[in-house]
């Protein structure tokens, strides 16, 4: 909710509350609090546990303003019975209540020793976390890394102190049972928030591992600032926040409800410590809920606390359920050094080496001639539309960046714009139709490619405007991995139009090579191309599936990317540019290419009525469209003579002036 409310344009609230585990997720959206106010207000909280709380990308961008924390509540009338002290360590508290359970069993039965507060719900967390952190080396060491020793011993001793003196029904009561013991007084000790229990109970500070060492989990709620509310009301904030932050105001709610106060040095004022033990607020070794800003807290917290369940309430292995943890803290993807990376890159590798060496191909003196049916800076053009769609095929390697994201988008685009544009140009000079429009196409091809191109870099910029994020998917049991995700509705717009306008492209293609299918020279060409166009197409709409899909194995979703991107990339090239020419010289076709002059031509000839007759038997479309004629060659000889296998056919040049 509060976040929705952030994101929205037209922000409904000025100064925002909320829990300070949410610091990493809505502190973008507030101000700079170090920039307005001034520098002895922020220094007051720079000392103790407030920093690791409101600092964001060094930035304070909240301020704490209600403290809650763990403690033990200990049954000092038990304690004092059977002369036993407050445990300071978690061997004394198993020991102490192993020896007072004994005793009591018969006389109390209700009676237990440990709450532990290890449920199902966030309360959970709050107590793994403590508890790990009092299982640190040092009071100076940070929280430990999840897969180590130190964490090792901790879950095991904790699981030895679950089976000697409780059990697992009695460690997963939540907060209503527990605050039922606290009322009643029947525990040994209890381990809850800071609140006002039965007077049977002493508060004291957790146990660690050895005397000295403790650990509390924090509670509570931080104050932020809207950043997008006008400087007018941003000022005004400020004030209300200064005001309610200061010390004075502090040190009042602390005198009236006896809070915690996050101001370390009101635990030196003498006016407070008459009404709070100063001391005992000292002692308390604060550790904060920090997981990574990526992921979404409470997601995480679930899967934290699951993982361990698994060992503490069930028989998995500690290390494998540390191990199943730990994964959500990375991101996999794949590197040229995998096994899937190395095989993929040595096809890429194989495929770079053949698209390079074909380039030979033209300058075959027996090929060359079946290379004419485009302009040589046609093929330049398409050519590089090929390389560049390649490039594809690298993008996927290593972690996923904003620049990759981009990279997709234009190796795709503008490539195939460069690889298909040049094949609808040609087409159309083949054909004549009597249309403003495809006059117009016909006789400025360039413009119309370059056009194209400048819609293609319209579109791109349109959606650099908006970069794409990245987006973390979570895989329950399996290992994570990010993708591309569109930051707003104008990257997606723009995204979906740029695919659409790729279709169009291919479709353009193929329409054009499906009317020519039967053509009595171009047949050849058009069915290869029909063939690559099918090809593409798939290509292009699989891509576009698996990025609006999430598969959750990035292996798989790698595979399939590969696999694709390699046949959109490469289909047009090995089947019209490599293989068509091969197989065209191996059938021995050596037919006159006096047609392909026809193409490079902005004259046109309309063919006698013989000639009409002839192609209409073969095919009807030609009595819309006529076949061009180069006008350099037919100037000069003002006949041609075409040749086939079934005719010989004389056409007159009707001079267009």
């Amino acid at each position: 909710m509060v976040e929705k409310l952030l994101k929205s344009k037209k922000r409904k609230y000025d100064i925002y509350f909320f829990e300070y585990i949410y610091n990493s997720r809505f502190g973008p959206y507030f101000i700079n609090l170090g920039e307005y106010l001034p520098k002895e207000h922020i220094d007051m909280y720079s000392e103790g546990i407030t920093p690791q709380l409101c600092i964001l990308n060094e930035k304070w961008v909240s301020l704490p303003i209600k403290i809650s924390y763990d403690v033990l509540y200990c049954n000092m009338d038990l304690l004092e019975k059977y002369d036993k002290t407050i445990p300071e360590t978690w061997d004394e508290l198993i020991e102490t209540s192993k020896y007072i359970m004994d005793k009591e069993k018969d006389n109390d039965t209700d009676l237990i020793s440990f709450n532990g507060l290890y449920d199902y719900t966030e309360t959970g967390t709050v107590s793994l976390y403590e508890y790990i952190y009092s299982n640190r080396d040092s009071v100076n060491s940070p929280f430990p890394s999840f897969v180590n020793e130190t964490v090792i011993n901790a879950l095991e001793k904790l699981k030895y102190m679950k089976e000697k003196i409780a059990s697992d029904e009695q460690f997963q009561q939540g907060t209503l049972y527990t605050l039922g013991k606290l009322n009643d007084g029947k525990a040994l000790f209890i381990k809850y928030w800071n609140v006002i229990p039965n007077p049977v109970y002493k508060m004291s500070i957790l146990p660690g591992i050895k005397k000295g060492i403790s650990g509390s989990t924090i509670g509570g709620q931080s104050i932020g600032i809207g950043n997008d509310i006008g400087d007018k009301k941003i000022n005004a904030s400020v004030k209300i926040l200064e005001y309610i932050t200061s010390k004075e105001f502090r040190k009042n709610i602390t005198l009236e409800t006896l809070e915690y106060s996050t101001i370390p040095s009101l635990y030196d004022d003498d006016d407070i410590c008459e009404v709070v033990d100063c001391k005992f607020m000292k002692s308390i070794q604060f550790v904060p809920r920090k997981f990574p800003p990526e992921y979404p807290y409470d997601v995480y917290s679930k899967e934290f606390r699951s993982s361990i369940y698994e060992y503490l309430y069930g028989d998995k292995p500690i290390i494998e359920a540390l191990n199943e943890f730990d994964n959500l803290n990375k991101f996999y993807s794949i590197s040229f050094s995998d096994s899937i990376g190395k095989a993929f890159g040595f096809i890429l590798g194989i495929i770079a080496l053949i698209l390079i060496v074909s380039l030979a191909l033209p300058f075959i003196p027996n090929l060359r001639k079946y290379y004419k049916v485009l302009y040589l800076d046609f093929w330049i053009y398409s050519i590089f539309g090929t390389f560049l769609m390649f490039g594809l095929c690298f993008v996927g390697y290593g972690p996923v960046t904003v620049i990759k994201c981009h990279l997709k988008v234009f190796f795709l685009s503008i490539g195939l714009s460069f690889n298909l544009m040049p094949i609808i140009c040609m087409f159309n000079k083949s054909i004549h139709k009597k249309d403003i429009l495809w006059q117009a196409i016909k006789k400025q091809s360039y413009f119309t490619i370059m056009g194209v191109l400048l819609i293609n870099n319209i579109l791109y910029m349109f959606i650099l405007k908006e970069p794409f994020t990245i987006e973390k998917i979570f895989v329950k049991n399996g290992k994570n991995y990010n993708r591309c995700k569109s930051r707003s509705g104008l990257n997606r717009f723009c995204f979906y139009l740029l695919m659409i306008l790729e279709t169009l492209i291919i479709l353009i293609t193929q329409w054009l090579a499906f009317i020519k299918r039967n053509d009595i020279y171009l047949k050849k060409e058009s069915r290869f191309l029909i063939i690559s166009l099918y090809t593409v197409l798939l290509s292009l709409i699989m891509i576009f599936i698996l990025e609006t899909v999430n598969i959750n194995d990035y292996n798989i979703e790698f595979i399939l990317f590969e696999v694709f991107y390699i046949l959109f990339s490469i289909s047009n090239h090995f089947i019209f540019f490599i293989i068509r020419p091969l197989w065209l010289r191996y059938k021995k076709i050596d037919e006159e290419l006096e047609y392909l002059k026809a193409f490079r031509s902005n004259t046109f000839s309309y063919i006698n009525e013989n000639t009409n007759q002839i192609m209409n038997s073969k095919s009807p479309i030609y009595s819309k469209f006529s076949l061009y004629t180069n006008s350099q060659s037919l100037m000069n000889n003002r006949s041609i003579v075409l040749s086939n296998p079934n005719a010989l056919v004389k056409s007159q040049v009707i001079n267009p002036s």
